[in-house]
């Protein structure tokens, strides 16, 4: 007669760790797809930043910042200008900003700068943007 197999019960997991597990399954692959690009990189000796996709700031003095490698204004205002790059959104605050001009390579800006940061963006599930809905 056979013996019976004796199962070990597991604990059901919930939606949000479920969404966790698939998050960093996803920063997982993307920490691999950057070391890949920055071997690459260094094999061809290629600069990182075109490799990457990240984007290259130029400022010069307190009045003139150039950013290359950028994705589009996302906000705009006299004190403060934000932009997409890579991974990630750039925050510009200052005082009288203003977008001297914008290519799809680069893009200008003027003006007294008092801070620059670096948003990165956690990558974004299929799921989270069906819950969003459709842009307007």
């Amino acid at each position: 007669m056979p013996r019976k197999k004796r199962g070990r019960w597991r604990r059901v997991k919930t939606q949000e760790e479920l969404r966790e597990e698939r998050l960093e399954r996803r920063r997982v692959k993307l920490r691999q797809k950057e070391r890949f690009g920055r071997g690459v990189a260094s094999l061809f000796e290629i600069p990182e930043d075109i490799v990457l996709n990240l984007p290259r700031v130029t400022i010069i003095g307190n009045l003139q910042m150039i950013i290359e490698n950028h994705r589009g204004l996302v906000e705009y205002s006299p004190t403060q200008i934000r932009v997409a790059a890579g991974n990630g959104q750039l925050t510009i605050t200052g005082n009288e900003l203003a977008i001297g001009s914008v290519f799809t390579e680069d893009l200008s800006i003027m003006g007294r700068f008092a801070s620059v940061t670096f948003e990165e963006m956690t990558p974004e599930l299929p799921e989270d943007k069906a819950q969003r809905g459709p842009r307007s």
